[in-house]
């Protein structure tokens, strides 16, 4: 006998249950419900068992439930430097920014990185090169861009991206005309990697977060 797996809204109702026994008392079952449904909406596109749209359903909606855990505890205190990179997929160059400003900065620095439209996976070669220099993005996956992300940024880096980023709309931010080099082999994506990580040292030098070399 077949055993079927689960509809989608089953596991939103299962995914649900486990998060609100995590972050309960802070958020109703009512709050978590809707961030689940919500982030599985956003992954629609990847509706296929190969992409894996439901797992990264769960796991988008624990960050955005972190990331608004996080606002609220520090809505009456000075809050540390916060970062989010975006791009068009946040499998390439967003990653490989949220990836060297992760690794490079002090722990206590917020650093997300997300997507217009995001793909189903980050790409293999941006972390064989981040791998190169010891950067890792263990537990990294392309995520939207949602008002939790957004909210919990106090600043914003937009890289080269051609969409139309409604998302952004009313809220600040930076671009970087930065191109992911992938049609010129590992060269190219190391040259990306270079360029991302010189701006990134920039940039934590202009808003005063302390760096370590890559």
């Amino acid at each position: 006998m077949t055993v079927q797996a689960p509809d989608a809204l089953a596991v939103v109702d299962r995914v649900a249950a486990r998060l609100s026994g995590k972050f309960a008392p802070q958020f109703s079952d009512d709050v978590v419900h809707e961030i689940v449904l919500d982030s599985l909406r956003r992954y629609r596109h990847l509706d296929h068992p190969s992409q894996h749209a439901r797992a990264l359903t769960a796991q988008l909606a624990a960050d955005r439930l972190e990331a608004l855990r996080w606002v609220e505890h520090y809505r009456d205190a000075p809050r540390p430097p916060s970062v989010l990179f975006v791009c068009s997929g946040n499998a390439g160059r967003s990653q490989l920014a949220g990836a060297i400003l992760r690794a490079t900065a002090s722990p206590e620095t917020r650093v997300v990185s997300a997507g217009d439209t995001p793909s189903a996976r980050v790409l293999p070669a941006v972390i064989e090169t981040l791998d190169e220099v010891g950067v890792a993005v263990f537990g990294e996956y392309p995520k939207p861009v949602v008002p939790e992300f957004i909210a919990a940024a106090d600043h914003i880096v937009v890289l080269n991206c051609n969409d139309s980023l409604t998302a952004l709309e009313g809220h600040p931010f930076r671009t970087w005309s930065i191109t992911l080099e992938s049609t010129s082999g590992k060269s190219g994506i190391r040259h990306t990697r270079d360029l991302i990580a010189s701006h990134v040292r920039e940039l934590a030098l202009e808003l005063g977060i302390e760096v370590r070399p890559l």
